[in-house]
């Protein structure tokens, strides 16, 4: 089994350390994040069976969906499902590349069958299945 090695990850920077490692792959690269996750957090030593890669997802998500940064906004219906924030651009100028890594993450837990933690409304989970809204 071919291994994708996520090291050297600081759970105070998981995002931007995530993202320097996936959202800078290149589309001939991209194939690579659905071979096997191995995650190590800086400082720590630990085996990756699973737990590992689980906490890096939970940590992950948990800033990239946090509304702090802009990218997503809770609806208006309640304050736990999230919606992208259509003024994104003003206050990230990344965001386009945020979006895209995200769009790794959520596309890796999907194929790799972990949690994420984020709920988003319907039409957005429409839109991802590729159904009509």
């Amino acid at each position: 089994d071919r291994l994708f090695d996520i090291l050297d990850i600081r759970r105070e920077k998981v995002f931007v350390d995530s993202f320097k490692l996936i959202g800078n792959l290149g589309k001939h690269e991209v194939s690579r994040l659905r071979d096997k996750l191995w995650v190590e957090f800086n400082g720590e030593k630990g085996n990756d069976f699973g737990g590992l890669s689980r906490e890096w997802f939970d940590l992950l998500s948990s800033k990239m969906f946090n509304p702090y940064y802009g990218l997503f906004e809770y609806s208006a219906v309640d304050n736990y499902t999230l919606q992208i924030n259509p003024d994104s651009r003003h206050s990230n100028k990344d965001h386009l590349l945020h979006f895209r890594f995200i769009g790794r993450i959520v596309g890796m837990a999907v194929f790799h069958q972990r949690l994420i933690n984020g709920f988003f409304i319907r039409p957005f989970y429409s839109m991802m299945l590729g159904k009509k809204i």
